[in-house]
């Protein structure tokens, strides 16, 4: 019983505190993969942030289809993964709010798949 509990601990720690680490926005950009790679939008997004580039609720641009994450209170769920991901182009806020208006005003994440 130690054991089985001490593994459960384990198994969560490893993989389960990374989520929590997100907030409830951020979740919605996690991809189908396992472990890490279901992250990699979230941490493209992140790192994009600190650079000015995005905002906290980046409209997505997949293969020309629009999830526009930052004026509907529903979401679609990101049903790619990041082996299928060929390409990120990140359009900034200035760019993107002339050509997406309303819908991109948090700045823009172009992803091209294979």
């Amino acid at each position: 019983m130690k054991k089985l509990l001490l593994l459960s601990l384990t198994f969560f720690l490893t993989f389960g505190c990374r989520t929590s680490n997100f907030t409830e926005i951020e979740k919605r950009y996690i991809i189908a993969n396992k472990g890490n790679k279901k992250f990699y939008l979230i941490d493209i997004i992140k790192k994009n942030q600190q650079n000015g580039m995005l905002d906290s609720i980046p409209m997505l641009i997949i293969d020309g289809k629009p999830y526009t994450y930052n004026i509907k209170d529903v979401h679609e769920e990101i049903n790619i993964s990041k082996r299928s991901i060929k390409k990120v182009e990140i359009m900034d806020k200035e760019k993107s709010i002339p050509i997406y208006g309303k819908a991109g005003r948090n700045g823009l994440m172009l992803i091209y798949t294979y």
